[in-house]
């Protein structure tokens, strides 16, 4: 049996972008916000917190728990469609987030 396209694409993205060893994966998805695809990574460190990555550009400190997560990237995927409404590319919000984080 062929693979659809999303299951390729799935398959390519997971093999694009790893989590640190010390974090086991708790949640993913791919979301479209924007116009733009977004890889979503939650990963869980030995201390409980969770992290998230967005097309592994960290989102910086981890929150407390899944809960807090996904709160903030409500918040986050809002801001990247209003960006993306004024023609800001994926990848400038991106780095932005990702000079913040530094």
């Amino acid at each position: 049996m062929a693979k659809t396209w999303k299951q390729i694409s799935a398959t390519l993205n997971e093999a694009k972008f790893k989590l640190p060893r010390d974090q086991k994966e708790v949640k993913k998805e791919t979301q479209k916000v924007a116009g733009k695809t977004l890889d979503i990574r939650f990963g869980e460190d030995k201390r409980g917190k969770i992290h998230v990555y967005i097309d592994g550009v960290s989102m910086g400190d981890p929150y407390m728990n899944m809960k807090a997560a996904d709160k903030e990237m409500k918040n986050i995927k809002n801001v990247i469609r209003q960006m993306g409404e004024e023609n800001i590319s994926k990848e400038e919000i991106l780095g932005v987030i990702n000079e913040i984080n530094i």
